[in-house]
C-alpha cells in the first residue's frame, strides 16, 4: 500500500466535490453532512484508493462482503478501473457513472505508525546458595526475561458519498492494528467502518 499520504488524502478530497457543510455526529468522532437522512441504499460501492492492487482489492472484497452478509447489497470498483487511471474527480465520475448504485464508501490509507515496547517476565527459580552463618537462603532467585514487541497501527479515513449529490455525506478516521498481516487487518477495518456507520446512523 506505498504511496504517498499527502497525494492520497488529496485524491480522497477530491475525488467527488468537496466535504460541503458538515458537523461532529453528537458523542462521536464522526462528521455528518447537514440535513443528511438515513435511507436504504439499493447498492452501494466501495473504492480503496490504494495504488497497490492486491491491497485495494483485499480491501475492497473485505468491506463488500461484510456488507453483503449485513444485509445491504454492495459491489467492489477494482474490476472497473484502475487508480492509475483516476486523476481527477471527472475521470472518476466517468468510469463510475455507467454502474448502477446510490452511495459509494470510500477508504484512503493514510500511513502506519510502529511502537516498541518492553514486556518484562518474572520466574521463581530454586535457591541458588545459602548462608549459613545466619541459615538466610538467598531464596527465591528470581529469572527476567526481557520481550520486545512492536505494534503497527494504520490511519484509514472512511467517507461516504451518494450518487445524488456527488457530495460527502460521512467521514471518520479509523485506526486498524495492522501487526497480525494484511489480511486479518482489512478484516477488522471493514468490521470497524461499518459498525461507525451504523453507529453514526448513516446505514
Amino acid at each position: 500500500m506505498k504511496f504517498p499520504a499527502v497525494a492520497m488524502a488529496l485524491l480522497a478530497s477530491m475525488i467527488l466535490t468537496g466535504c460541503g457543510s458538515s458537523k461532529p455526529a453528537s458523542g462521536t468522532e464522526s462528521f455528518i453532512a447537514e440535513g443528511y437522512q438515513k435511507k436504504k441504499y439499493s447498492n452501494i460501492l466501495v473504492l480503496g484508493t490504494m495504488k497497490d492492487t492486491v491491497a485495494r482489492k483485499k480491501v475492497e472484497k473485505e468491506m463488500v462482503d461484510l456488507l453483503n452478509r449485513s444485509g445491504y447489497h454492495s459491489t467492489p470498483t477494482h474490476p472497473y478501473f484502475s487508480m492509475t487511471e483516476i486523476t481527477s474527480r471527472e475521470a472518476l465520475k466517468t468510469k463510475i457513472d455507467p454502474i448502477q448504485f446510490d452511495g459509494i464508501i470510500v477508504l484512503t490509507y493514510l500511513g502506519a505508525q510502529t511502537s516498541m515496547s518492553d514486556q518484562v517476565s518474572v520466574a521463581s527459580t530454586t535457591p541458588l546458595a545459602s548462608m549459613s552463618l545466619f541459615d538466610i537462603y538467598t531464596s527465591p532467585a528470581y529469572d527476567f526475561n526481557y520481550d520486545t514487541r512492536s505494534q503497527t497501527v494504520g490511519s484509514v479515513s472512511a467517507a461516504f458519498y451518494t450518487r445524488e449529490q456527488y457530495q460527502k455525506q460521512w467521514a471518520s478516521m479509523v485506526q486498524v492494528n495492522m501487526s497480525n498481516g494484511l489480511d486479518m487487518g482489512t478484516e477488522m477495518l471493514a468490521g470497524l467502518v461499518l459498525a461507525r456507520m451504523k453507529r453514526d446512523k448513516i446505514l
